[in-house]
């Protein structure tokens, strides 16, 4: 009997079929949507508005055709039931199932769940996608009334249709990348013609800053403000109460609503508070802004030059060098060079989101060199200003489904690199600024870059074992508390930036960031050691005092030396403003009691420290001898001493005093403490002086902080001269190697060779399959010229570990040293295959290049130094020499100019000699050798 094929109506009514035939068309506008949306997916910084307006309409009418299946399965229901057939229920169940899986991931991936942690919800969402067409064929080819053949196919040709349509549409309109250029265009002068790095034309509506925009001009304070920013009224009244803004996230507000834990953390950071929200900051720009025309005589003589009339006088000039890093909003809006209202958005606005997100292209020369993509435009369509509007909803949706581009608009790779970070954190002081000659300010970058942590220093003590960056350190990954879409395995780079400033946080009276910078400080990254000890009128030390526990005896004048050391700071300790950062060491004797014997590095009644004291700091003076204590950068002229601890080296300090007499029988406490100040209290009470509106929370000048970073402490018998006696030496267990390695290497930096040599064979004593100990003594051996000595124990380590490059390294200076160029320079080769980076080899190359009459290849050694450092002026000289002995005289006195401009003024010093007699403690820290004098009780 032939069958009869059920007709659609007994099953659908005419509506239904309706709803069914309406659905089906906007399912197959899906299919194709979907298939162009995955085949033409960009990971430019750019999307076409087609793409964009097909997936806001993947979003719109996914909603509109579950609204409407929804209404079709309620309404058809009744209509299958009374048929029930179990093929049919089945798939019918597993279509509907399916179908609320894929519109609940949809929704959910709209809301702020769409975060790269919520990765299985997208794919939850494609992988129902792909089921729902499979499973309605299955349920409607196992149900009463199957499709038609036709029907089918006309279903899959306009899928496939509107792919190809939204294909052909998406290759008329993409429009490409945005033009984001990463390399930064430095002047280039005419041909032999010397140009200093990072070197700025005053034609700059930005001069003397390097900071940039790509448009070459002034531009709108929404490209650093962002879109919203807060009532510039609230500002105001905010800033006139607490003499800065604190509450208003200026420049955050568009950020916060998908990056609400980054948001957070920037909010309490220094860099939110860099410009006249910072009223330590504040005080030294007004006081630079201040200065007359008439002080300066490069820019007198160039203000035709800088288009400006004598309205603006040169302090408002020189500080535009400070506010490419420290006040944008001020700089790129023009704000700079006509008084400026500490009240303002701008000025209250820091270093905010787009200050750092905007920039398309960095430097390594630092002083700001950066370009600021002002001329860009947001790669998602409609607008993100007005909160609440379905402009917003649609440019998030847009944005939250695709967010790669707004990845590469707002993040170039070259934000996880160090070089991002030198552009403000490297500094330079030129001619113009302190009417003197060029300068090295601060440099954190290259005390990175040129250590064994950035593994580009084979000279290194310690090697870590793997390579950091300044992001490792000072934005490591933080757990998310709000919800930031960003983050990955629940958390994000934090964007805190934890350093040392211990003094924002405190006027602020923001208690949890000071102790987030003081746990930052005290994480193992310095340790302090009370190692050695000396009677005077003893040849020997007593080293590893709390192993050796030697007695003191009464009357006796005894020397301690405590090392300290740089464990784990990237650059130097400390870095940054080292001329206003105040760290030291105070050393105290105690009694059994507790009572104070003797101390060294006190804070006095007057907040000032002890002068004395055992500083990490520097003391520069201006060109009349008077310390530079304002941060007042444009009068630096030399500096007295600077006492910095460079990545894995070690600093000593040795105290000398007398023991008691009244103490024999009793015991004695030494303790050690390393202490920070972010401010000494000069620079403290300049600020609060100079700057009463930005402290009005304080009616007199606050005691900055003093936090311990670290500290050591032991306890030795103190014995009458009658009852000494040579106590039976200790045993020194092989794990005090390193004590010993850092004690001899403060030893050798002072120039103590003998003393470092001694210390370092106990290291080869103790570890005798380590290296260390003889290539360290070695470097003495080097240091003394005793090259027999030196190339002994380089053979030694050759025995323990054959090829080692950082022996390299001291081969081919010894090589170097003894007249071996060939073998010199094949040192250095084996030194560059494993670290390629390391800019002393490479000079050390060149140089050993030109001895060996090899001039060329001294050139391409030392083109490979200027090239990591356009400021080495060791390498413009050896490259002055080499172009001379080639005949290239024009070249070489281009390298001749740009040594002289980078070359250190040795007649400066004659300003420090009345300084040093005025100041005994900078006298002391001056010395090679400090040795610090108490007077006990």
């Amino acid at each position: 009997m032939k069958s009869v094929r059920p007709n659609l109506s007994t099953v659908l009514t005419p509506t239904l079929r309706k709803w069914l035939i309406v659905s089906l068309a906007l399912a197959a506008f899906m299919i194709g949507n979907s298939i162009y949306l995955v085949l033409s997916g960009t990971a430019d910084s750019t999307i076409p508005p087609l793409f964009q307006l097909m997936i806001f309409s993947h979003t719109v009418v996914g909603l509109l055709l579950a609204l409407l299946l929804i209404i079709f399965v309620v309404a058809h229901l009744p209509q299958v039931w009374k048929r029930y057939h179990l093929a049919s229920a089945v798939s019918g169940i597993t279509l509907v199932t399916i179908g609320v899986t894929l519109t609940v991931t949809g929704l959910f991936i709209l809301t702020d769940a769409a975060s790269r942690d919520n990765r299985w919800a997208w794919w939850m969402h494609v992988v129902a996608a792909v089921a729902i067409p499979v499973a309605y064929f299955a349920h409607r080819f196992v149900s009463f009334v199957r499709p038609h053949r036709s029907a089918l196919n006309r279903f899959l040709v306009a899928a496939a249709g509107a792919a190809v349509i939204l294909g052909v549409g998406h290759g008329l309109t993409a429009n490409g990348s945005d033009g984001i250029h990463t390399d930064f265009e430095r002047y280039v002068g005419y041909a032999g013609e010397f140009v200093p790095a990072g070197y700025i034309s005053p034609s700059s509506p930005f001069f003397p800053s390097a900071a940039r925009t790509r448009s070459g001009g002034l531009t709108d304070p929404s490209d650093l403000l962002g879109p919203r920013p807060p009532s510039a009224r609230a500002i105001r009244e905010e800033t006139a109460a607490l003499g800065f803004n604190s509450e208003f996230l200026i420049g955050a507000e568009s950020c916060e609503r998908c990056h609400r834990d980054v948001v957070a953390q920037w909010e309490v950071s220094a860099h939110r508070f860099a410009s006249f929200n910072n009223p330590f900051y504040e005080a030294t720009i007004n006081s630079m802004r201040e200065e007359e025309v008439r002080s300066n005589r490069w820019v007198e003589e160039h203000f035709a030059e800088l288009g400006l009339d004598t309205s603006v006088t040169v302090g408002q000039i020189k500080s535009q060098f400070c506010a490419g890093c420290h006040d944008p909003t001020l700089l790129f809006t023009g704000q700079m060079e006509s008084p400026v209202d500490r009240t303002s958005l701008e000025a209250q606005a820091g270093i905010t989101c787009l200050s750092c997100h905007n920039i398309t292209a960095v430097d390594r020369t630092g002083n700001g060199s950066y370009v600021i993509g002002d001329d860009r435009e947001d790669p998602y369509i409609f607008s993100s200003e007005n909160p609440g509007t379905i402009g917003e909803f649609v440019h998030d949706a847009v944005l939250r489904s695709k967010p790669a581009a707004h990845k590469l608009f707002f993040q170039p790779t070259f934000f996880q690199t160090s070089e991002f970070c030198a552009t403000c954190h490297k500094v330079s002081l030129p001619e113009w600024l302190n009417n003197y000659r060029w300068l090295r300010g601060q440099d954190e970058f290259d005390n990175w870059d040129d250590s064994g942590v950035s593994h580009n220093a084979s000279r290194t003590a310690y090697l870590p074992p793997q390579r950091r960056i300044c992001q490792d350190c000072h934005m490591p990954r933080e757990p998310v508390l709000l919800g930031d879409l960003a983050a990955e395995n629940g958390t994000v780079r934090s964007h805190r930036f934890l350093a040392v400033n211990t003094a924002l946080p405190f006027i602020r009276g923001d208690t949890a960031t000071l102790r987030r910078i003081e746990s930052f400080l005290q994480d193992e990254k310095l340790s302090v050691d009370i190692f050695a000890l000396k009677v005077a009128g003893q040849r020997d030390h007593a080293t590893a005092l709390d192993v050796t526990r030697p007695s003191l005896v009464a009357g006796s004048s005894i020397t301690v030396d405590v090392v300290v050391r740089n464990r784990g700071v990237g650059h130097t300790f400390p870095g940054g403003t080292v001329d206003s950062n105040e760290g030291w060491l105070e050393f105290t004797l105690l009694d059994e009691a507790g009572d104070t014997i003797a101390v060294s590095g006190y804070i006095g009644d007057d907040g000032h420290l002890d002068e004395m004291a055992h500083v990490f700091k520097a003391v520069l003076v201006d060109r009349n001898g008077v310390q530079i204590q304002r941060r007042n950068a444009q009068d630096i002229f030399t500096a007295v001493f600077v006492n910095v601890i460079g990545p894995g080296s070690s600093d000593i300090a040795h105290y000398r005093f007398e023991v008691p007499r009244d103490l024999a029988g009793q015991n004695i406490t030494i303790e050690a403490r390393l202490l920070w100040r972010k401010f000494d209290r000069a620079y403290t009470e300049f600020a609060y002086n100079s700057n009463r509106e930005g402290f009005s929370r304080f009616a007199h000048i606050p005691d900055l902080p003093v936090t311990e970073i670290t500290s050591d402490q032991m306890t030795l018998a103190v014995v009458s001269a009658a009852s000494a006696d040579r106590p039976p030496a200790a045993t020194v267990d092989a794990s005090q190697w390193e004590r010993y390695n850092d004690y001899g290497l403060g030893l050798l930096f002072e120039g103590d060779t003998r003393g470092a040599t001694a210390a370092f064979e106990t290291v080869i004593s103790l570890r005798p399959d380590f290296i260390e100990g003889h290539l360290n003594v070695a470097r003495a051996a080097l240091r003394d010229g005793n090259l027999n000595s030196a190339y002994l124990h380089l053979r030694n380590v050759e025995t323990i570990e054959p090829e080692n490059p950082r022996a390299a390294w001291v081969w081919g200076r010894v090589l170097q040293e003894d007249g071996r160029y060939t073998q010199a320079i094949a040192a250095y080769r084996r030194v560059l295959a494993s670290f390629p980076g390391d800019r002393a080899a490479w000079r050390n190359l060149g140089r050993s290049y030109y001895l060996n009459q090899q001039y060329e290849a001294a050139l391409a050694a030392l083109d490979t130094v200027l090239a990591i450092d356009p400021e080495d002026r060791v390498s413009h000289y050896h490259q002055m020499l080499s172009y001379r002995a080639l005949g290239r005289e024009e070249e070489g006195a281009v390298s001749e100019q740009a040594y002289e401009y980078y070359r250190l003024d040795e007649t400066a010093q004659e300003v420090t000699r009345e300084f040093l007699s005025r100041n005994p403690g900078a006298n002391l820290m001056a010395q090679d050798v400090r040795i610090h004098t108490l007077e006990t009780r």
